[in-house]
């Protein structure tokens, strides 16, 4: 009948609505939304900012990882001994200090996207900042499985997902085959000195003790909501840990710290490590990268307290 649309045209509209919608879909998945470590909602379907200052070294060398240094503005001062410099280290302007930002330089770089780490700008620096209009990605990862998925976040933002991609699958498959690979065997109780004069240490859930379990080394620091706790030596002594962990530079005072303490499992075996405590403790590709390295410190002493446990 005139007018009336065959079967033939009714399975055509429906394929052809079926497929928009399926290209809808795809469209969607492909252009991507997440939300950030501060529950702000982004998506690369936006305008993609090319005016980044990123806040901290970890952040930088995720954005140099994806190749997207060029979009970089402006960073913190990141040499040792930080002053009143105009240049970086690797050669970006300087914004501010760690922990501040001079905003009369953020406003001389005009940035259009700000990568932030909580540790890098005070609270209330944060809400002159975001007053002045200026959109900030907060990344803060607290799993080690969380740093492939924000150099997947940069990338979208950056056109860059490709590249990003690519790394963030490669680095979760290594994270799972070190994860395996560790998993069975002794394991030992550890104690990871950040200072030695007040007992600084790190939290159990601080990405650093994290990595350490990882390796078969569990924290014996107490659950706590400080990412920096201190500990008093009488509750270090009752914990009985089998290896103490510490920076390369303060190994030598901790060894001579530790060694009046005869009784103590890590100081009966010499169990007292340099680690690499300036890739590790930054939240970022620089900790993915050093794990193999603090597994393999660590191995031997696993195998030394299986065989003491046998004995």
């Amino acid at each position: 009948m005139d007018g009336v649309p065959s079967i033939k045209d009714v399975v055509a509209r429906f394929l052809t609505a079926f497929a928009l919608l399926i290209a809808a879909v795809v469209a969607s998945a492909q252009a991507g939304s997440w939300q950030d470590d501060a529950g702000v909602s982004w998506s690369n379907s936006a305008a993609q900012p090319s005016r980044w200052v990123v806040l901290g070294p970890h952040l930088v060398d995720m954005v140099e990882a994806i190749g997207a240094s060029k979009r970089i503005v402006g960073v913190h001062d990141d040499y040792d001994n930080p002053s009143r410099r105009l240049k970086s280290v690797k050669g970006y302007a300087i914004v501010g200090q760690p922990g501040q930002i001079n905003e009369e330089y953020l406003r001389r770089v005009k940035p259009d996207l700000i990568v932030y780490w909580p540790d890098g700008m005070s609270p209330q620096q944060l809400q002159r900042v975001k007053q002045l209009g200026i959109p900030v990605l907060t990344i803060s990862p607290k799993q080690l499985e969380d740093i492939p998925e924000r150099l997947r976040w940069l990338g979208k933002l950056a056109n860059r997902e490709r590249e990003a991609n690519k790394q963030a699958q490669q680095l979760t498959q290594n994270l799972n085959a070190q994860r395996k690979q560790y998993a069975t065997g002794p394991r030992l109780r550890a104690f990871y000195q950040v200072w030695q004069t007040p007992l600084y240490t790190l939290s159990p859930d601080h990405l650093v003790s994290q990595a350490m379990a990882l390796c078969g080394a569990d924290s014996i620091v107490p659950k706590s909501p400080i990412a920096a706790p201190v500990m008093s030596v009488e509750a270090i002594l009752r914990e009985r840990p089998d290896v103490i962990l510490v920076s390369q530079h303060g190994h030598s005072s901790a060894q001579q710290f530790w060694s009046r303490f005869k009784h103590l499992p890590a100081v009966q075996t010499g169990a007292i490590l340099a680690v690499n405590d300036k890739d590790l403790t930054r939240p970022g590709l620089s900790l993915l990268a050093a794990l193999p390295e603090l597994c393999l410190q660590l191995k031997p002493w696993r195998e030394q307290a299986g065989m003491r446990r046998l004995e």
